[in-house]
């Protein structure tokens, strides 16, 4: 089963896995943010305006 806790920044979802987990001992808790960390240091992203990206 998969469980996926999605909302707005600031909304508490890393509060309601701290919560839940103790309930849940089994339960694997993967957290993409750090991904996108890793993934800001080694690939280029290039800037300018979103407005401009071709749909």
């Amino acid at each position: 089963m998969i469980v996926w806790i999605n909302g707005a920044f600031g909304s508490g979802k890393s509060t309601l896995v701290e919560e839940l987990r103790p309930r849940w001992p089994e339960s694997l808790v993967f957290d993409p943010e750090m991904v996108g960390y890793v993934l800001r240091e080694i690939v280029e992203v290039p800037t300018g305006d979103f407005q401009d990206l071709r749909l």
